[in-house]
């Protein structure tokens, strides 16, 4: 007796293709499964604000930003709200709603006079740790007693005035190598020293009052050329 394929082919046919139909059943399942899930997660990151400063960070702000001000106004260093504190102190009186730190701009030849011991000292006494970067001349200052990443600190940057150009500008190694070229060189970061001219006005910043530059808009005009005239935006 001889036997028929053509019944046993078709139901192959039959079997193959309920396969492969499964197969695409699974493929668009997990298509959509793994776009709803992508749909949520996005609607909750747009909803949660992009930074987030603890109580704790802000409460250990101001205390640190006042010993630092007032130990350098003791040093007969000129210094003044500048960077993101400087937009903060216009915008909101205060810091920025996701700035943990502080900046300060302050001006090197005063700076110079002291020698470096001597301003470890003086900041050890107060139970502060100073740390300097030679190249982005900046000082960044917090509690001797505080550790981790999320500590506050105060950012000290250092200008001086280039006599060739008649601008501030900031110092570190890294800018050093520049020729005096304020518009081509937009890192040197400079700004007139009539900005810096005491006396110096004084800004609200928190609980605090602090020094400010004579013409706070005209500085942030040199620090953010392209966004100066909006507010400052989240950068964390």
């Amino acid at each position: 007796m001889k036997l028929s394929l053509v019944p046993i082919r078709r139901r192959c046919r039959f079997l193959s293709r309920r396969r492969e139909w499964v197969v695409l059943l699974l493929v668009l399942c997990g298509m959509i499964i793994t776009f709803r899930y992508w749909l949520r997660n996005s609607d909750e990151v747009e909803e949660q604000p992009p930074c987030t400063v603890s109580q704790e960070q802000r409460r250990g702000l101001y205390p640190l930003l006042s010993a630092v001000s007032t130990l350098l106004s003791h040093l007969s260093i000129t210094h003044f709200l500048c960077y993101d504190s400087l937009w903060g102190a216009i915008q909101e009186s205060g810091p920025l709603p996701w700035d943990a730190h502080a900046h300060l701009c302050a001006l090197n030849e005063k700076v110079s006079v002291h020698d470096e011991a001597e301003l470890l000292r003086a900041f050890r006494r107060r139970g502060l740790a100073l740390e300097y970067s030679s190249a982005e001349g900046q000082y960044t200052i917090r509690n001797s007693s505080s550790e981790g990443v999320k500590v506050p600190t105060v950012r000290v940057v250092l200008f001086e005035e280039d006599e060739r150009v008649h601008m501030l500008r900031r110092v570190g190694w890294r800018r050093r190598v520049l020729p005096p070229d304020c518009d081509a060189h937009p890192t040197l970061q400079c700004f007139p020293p009539s900005l810096a001219a005491l006396p110096l006005p004084k800004r609200p910043f928190g609980p605090l009052s602090l020094p400010a530059p004579r013409e706070d808009i005209d500085l942030l005009k040199f620090h953010y050329p392209d966004t100066w005239w909006r507010p400052l935006q989240p950068h964390c």
